[in-house]
Order: structure tokens, then C-alpha cells, then sequence
């Protein structure tokens, strides 16, 4: 324990610092709550978020593999080479309770053929078939892509907040608290010795007094 001089002074000091303590725990359990409210509701989305993409994923799979197998590799390099980039992504950000947030602001990435870059009817159907499922998986990726780093920052926020809290709940304010009994304890000490001294010497005086 920090060693402090026990004078009132002291005493009101650590009082005051107490007071502070327990405020600034109060407003970090808030902060706590608020993360775990936000964190919590992100879980239950990005589940099925994910459950989406996985499902999306293996379904283009399944028509890369098949347009590979039949219209071959290079058909899907050519289309690939002619298709135009999609547009810039828009990323904003934002602060929850100082935490850095992202929001992706995306235009729609399904395409038609025109947009591709290449005629209809230099194509077959599987290329079309193929390029519109891999388009919608990358919609899905954008879309979770916000929630993932939203939760990963928020679970980085809530345990650097619990440390703090702990810190301040197990340790400084029990040191404060301590250190209060202490000054308490040795200015009780003095009061009663002075008390004491004060009648020794009103005793003393009288007997002088009566001699």
C-alpha cells in the first residue's frame, strides 16, 4: 500500500479521490453494458451472415467447376480480362463509446452481361450463371465484412474496459479505502493520547493546586 501521511488533510483527499474512484467505475460498467448490448446483438446476424456466404460459396463452386470443365479455362480468363472493375467501395467511420466502427457503403454487385463487358451471346449460359454467383458472394462478403470488424473491435473494447474496471474495483479503490482506515485509525490515536494527556495534566494541575 501506498504509504501517506495521516493528517486530515489527507483524509478528505482520499475521501475526494473515492468518490472520483467509484464515478469513474460507474461510468465504465455503463460503458461495459453499452459494448455487450451492441456486441451481443451483432452475434445472432453475423451467424447467419455467414451461414449465408458459406452456402453461396459452395454453390459457385459448383458452377466454376462445371463451366470449367466444359466451356474451359480460358473461356472464363477472357471474360475475366473484359470485365470492367466493379465501382470504389465507400467506407465511413463512425465512434461507439470511443470505439472506431466501419460502414461500408457498396453499390450492388450483381451485374448483368452488358455491364460485364461482353456480348450475350459470345457466352454461354454457365459463364453468366458462374460470374452471377460469384457477384453475389462478394455482396455477402461486403455485408459482413463491417459486422466482423465491428465485433472484433468490440470484443477488444469490452476487455480493455473490464480491465480498467477490475483495476479501479479490485485494487485502487481498496487501496483507498485502506488508506482512509489507516489515517482514521492513527488521528483516532491521537485524539484519544491527547485526551489522555489533557487529563494527566488537569490532574497534575489540581494536586498542585490543593499543595
Amino acid at each position: 500500500m501506498e504509504q501517506v501521511s495521516p493528517t486530515r488533510m489527507n483524509l478528505l483527499l482520499k475521501r475526494r479521490q473515492i468518490k472520483i474512484a467509484q464515478q469513474g467505475a460507474a461510468l465504465l460498467k455503463n460503458k461495459r453494458d453499452a459494448l455487450l448490448n451492441e456486441f451481443m446483438g451483432l452475434i445472432k446476424p453475423l451467424l447467419e451472415d455467414r451461414r449465408k456466404l458459406d452456402q453461396r460459396l459452395r454453390h459457385a463452386l459448383v458452377f466454376l467447376a462445371r463451366t470449367m470443365g466444359v466451356d474451359g479455362p480460358e473461356t472464363l480468363e477472357s471474360v475475366a480480362l473484359a470485365s470492367p472493375p466493379a465501382p470504389p467501395l465507400k467506407v465511413q467511420e463512425k465512434r461507439v463509446w470511443g470505439v472506431k466502427l466501419l460502414d461500408i457503403d457498396a453499390p450492388e454487385m450483381v451485374r448483368s452481361p452488358l455491364q460485364r463487358g461482353y456480348a450475350p451471346v459470345s457466352v454461354s449460359a454457365r459463364v453468366d450463371m458462374t460470374a452471377e454467383a460469384f457477384e453475389e458472394v462478394i455482396d455477402l462478403i461486403i455485408q459482413a465484412a463491417p459486422k466482423e470488424i465491428r465485433l472484433k473491435r468490440l470484443g477488444e473494447e469490452i476487455k480493455k474496459t473490464t480491465r480498467r474496471l477490475n483495476a479501479l474495483e479490485q485494487k485502487r479503490i481498496p487501496e483507498l479505502k485502506a488508506q482512509v482506515a489507516f489515517i482514521r485509525q492513527v488521528l483516532e490515536d491521537r485524539e484519544r493520547e491527547d485526551k489522555f494527556r489533557m487529563k494527566k495534566l488537569k490532574a497534575k494541575g489540581g494536586e498542585n493546586h490543593g499543595a
